[in-house]
């Protein structure tokens, strides 16, 4: 997704998500809403705590410095700190833990992202010194809480940590936990009485967790406080003992996070890289299941996987534990019709559960609707493997769906209604998160304008200066060097992501191979391109190229801003002519026509390139050129026989991850890249029409094609960040 222009469109629901959390704050916690959570919850403070380092971080550090002040002694961090003064409304409440010593918090606990929440609130405070202070209080505590599940929670010491209750994975009713739980037999063992209080808080029961799934929850406590919540007895009886693949995932990933917290406080690394490495590698050996083809939670007391195709099986790309192919294999399934392929546009990625499965629900709880906080985590790991665009559509969906149905506790897969709890804490402070992170993004930037015009600071570099004369290279000189550009797009440019790998492209022998084919294009001759799809689809491959070579053989690191007027500073010589990227992007391929932030076409009525420039640009190529940023077009190689496909497919690729249609508030929200370049399509309406068209069948589509006159447009602010 590209990132907000001039203005800061949705700063007034940034507002709005700020309110969510100052109206649950309790004073020393923030509660996840009104009603029926009134206390303090485990990772939900992490997720808050995430928000609040944008903007608020000292109440950041006090939300993790309760949670931790209730930790137990043998170092678990409870999944539940109470609130004495709110109790009485929720159940179970310290009456029915009866946790030793007589504690206010429950006797379970949750995944672990704290170091996590701890390491962003440094890495995003301007008071470093005081920060680097709440680091050194917080290290110690981080450490014990993972030495605990370590000691306590590794039985073979094989890296991966079971879970001894549903609710210790924070996803209660998951339909991961039915085999296991339904192992319970309820005739065969005794049930305290209780009453359940989250039906009488407005939740409807069929967004809720069924009243069997709650007798063996309440089962479990009780064993818990009957063997006085000893770990060693409660391993021996308990038959709830799951090796969770999203609580691991999430733990793994946290010890990345506490281990740069040891280095930026001088502490010793080595226990806690032991930990990475055991839990990297359980994951990988373990957790793999060949015969379900995904990552699986292991059951402990069956001795075996447990079939549920949930959104926890991606988690290890949030924990960074697979290699590349394997990574290729988990974006495969995520972008499928079992998870709402990233641009199906007939519903919201990601469900929590497999939305072909017989018992799938789009609005019980976690059992299909969607998580933003799930959306938070797999967006961070899709973008960790190079996965921009894709991390992009999921960031798009938290957004649309705070935006337009609020700030709810989880959503309709389907239709996106807000469902569960209303003002929800931790969807607020990760529309923060994400919000303010365009923002900052869009900060330190220089934008196009400081791009195009921030003046030549050199002379132009040409990245193929011939070995021979022009004229000696002879026929097929396009054939050849598309050829050499395919060979290169083949091995590093190809997939789903559209990052590119420059640095495996310069070591190849690929690009060499190219490198040397470029100096035979003094040679072409440029007549007989003409204009037809095997000229368009040249002039495409050729700037994608020009563009990686500069990038490459300028040394450029983060970002093509580094080099003032880049794309004016790279050229080739193509026949008897040079040819930078603005040249063949705004004097062939568009036309002739000036390019944004200029008055005058590109080629000057002198220029004999002029005749070069197509006679009926096709405003599809803008969605094909890759200019060597995030916001850009997926870098890919373009056949003419193709060529209509492949166009159609860039704009939908593009449209989905940069098109953000808001009924509610008679808004779309659309890449920079369109305001540049409406003129292309005729002018707002008809580019929103073109827009439209491209989309799926769905309501978005139906609303912009009903109000093509009548809709506000803001433009998102473009990402010169590298594509890598």
């Amino acid at each position: 997704m590209g990132f907000f222009s001039t203005s800061r469109p949705f700063e007034k629901h940034l507002g709005q998500a700020k309110e969510v959390l100052e109206s649950n704050w309790m004073g020393s916690y923030t509660r996840p809403a009104n009603g029926l959570y009134p206390h303090q919850w485990n990772w939900d403070s992490a997720f808050i705590a995430l928000g609040y380092a944008n903007y608020l971080p000292q109440r950041g550090r006090r939300e993790l410095g309760r949670l931790f002040a209730a930790q137990w002694p043998n170092g678990m961090v409870p999944h539940i700190v109470f609130n004495p003064d709110y109790l009485g409304g929720y159940f179970p409440e310290p009456d029915f833990w009866q946790c030793p010593q007589g504690r206010q918090t429950s006797g379970l606990t949750m995944p672990p992202l704290h170091a996590e929440a701890c390491l962003r609130l440094h890495r995003l405070a301007h008071d470093q010194e005081s920060s680097r202070g709440f680091l050194a209080e917080m290290f110690p505590k981080l450490l014990q809480g993972h030495r605990y599940l370590y000691r306590e929670r590794d039985p073979e010491r094989e890296g991966l940590i079971y879970i001894r209750h549903p609710w210790e994975s924070g996803r209660d009713n998951a339909p991961a936990w039915d085999a296991p739980l339904g192992a319970i037999d309820l005739n065969q063992v005794s049930i305290p009485a209780y009453q359940r209080r989250d039906l009488d808080k407005g939740v409807d029961q069929e967004q809720r967790p069924a009243d069997e799934d709650y007798d063996r929850y309440v089962y479990l406590v009780d064993l818990f406080r009957r063997l006085d919540y000893d770990e060693a007895a409660i391993q021996k009886e308990c038959p709830f003992l799951v090796q969770d693949i999203g609580f691991n995932s999430i733990l793994c990933r946290d010890n990345r996070a506490l281990k740069e917290i040891a280095g930026l406080l001088g502490k010793d690394q080595g226990e806690i890289e032991e930990w990475y490495q055991q839990t990297s590698k359980g994951i990988r050996d373990k957790l793999w299941s060949e015969d379900y083809g995904r990552f699986e939670s292991f059951d402990l007391r069956a001795q075996k996987f447990l079939d549920s195709p949930t959104a926890m099986g991606f988690m290890p790309l949030y924990a960074g534990v697979v290699d590349s192919a394997k990574s290729a294999q988990l974006f495969g399934q995520m972008d499928s019709v079992s998870f709402c392929g990233l641009r199906q546009g007939n519903c919201f990625a990601i469900p929590d559960y497999d939305m072909t499965a017989e018992d799938y629900s789009e609005v019980n709880y976690w059992r299909g609707p969607v998580w933003l906080n799930i959306n938070w985590m797999l967006a961070q790991g899709l973008e960790d493997y190079g996965y921009y665009f894709e991390s992009q559509i999921l960031r798009k969906d938290i957004l649309e769906l705070a935006v337009r149905f609020g700030f709810r506790e989880y959503y309709d897969s389907h239709k996106g209604l807000g469902l569960g709890s209303k003002q929800f804490s931790w969807s607020a402070a990760l529309f923060i998160d994400v919000l303010e992170g365009y923002y900052r993004q869009k900060d330190s930037e220089p934008g196009l304008l400081g791009i195009v015009l921030s003046g030549k600071l050199g002379h132009t570099r040409v990245l193929n200066d011939p070995d021979s004369a022009p004229g000696e290279a002879g026929g097929g000189v396009d054939q050849a060097v598309s050829e050499s550009i395919k060979e290169v797009a083949e091995s590093f440019l190809g997939s789903v992501r559209g990052a590119v790998d420059y640095k495996g492209i310069a070591q190849s022998e690929q690009y060499h191979k190219y490198c040397a084919a470029v100096k035979l294009l003094p040679g072409l001759n440029l007549a007989s391109l003409g204009q037809g799809k095997q000229a368009l689809a040249f002039w495409i491959n050729l700037f994608n190229m020009l563009v990686i070579h500069g990038v490459i053989e300028l040394g450029m690191k983060s970002s093509v801003a580094e080099v003032p007027d880049f794309f004016d500073r790279v050229a080739y010589k193509v026949g008897p002519h040079l040819f930078s990227p603005l040249d063949i992007y705004h004097g062939v391929l568009r036309g002739n026509q000036a390019p944004p932030h200029r008055l005058l076409p590109q080629f000057m009525p002198w220029d004999k390139r002029r005749k070069l420039a197509f006679a009926q640009p096709d405003p599809r190529v803008h969605f094909a050129l890759s200019c060597g940023s995030r916001s850009c077009a997926k870098a890919g190689y373009y056949e003419a026989r193709e060529l209509d496909e492949q166009l159609d497919n860039a704009v939908k690729s593009f449209i989905s991850s940069e098109v953000l249609v808001d009924p509610e508030e008679n808004r779309v929200a659309m890449e920079e890249m369109f305001q540049w370049y409406q003129e292309d399509f005729g002018g707002q309406e008809p580019m929103l029409k073109f827009v439209a068209e491209f989309m799926p069948e769905d309501e978005h589509k139906r609303y912009l094609l009903d109000n093509l006159d009548k809709v506000e447009v803001e433009y998102l602010f473009h990402d010169w960040h590298l594509n890598r």
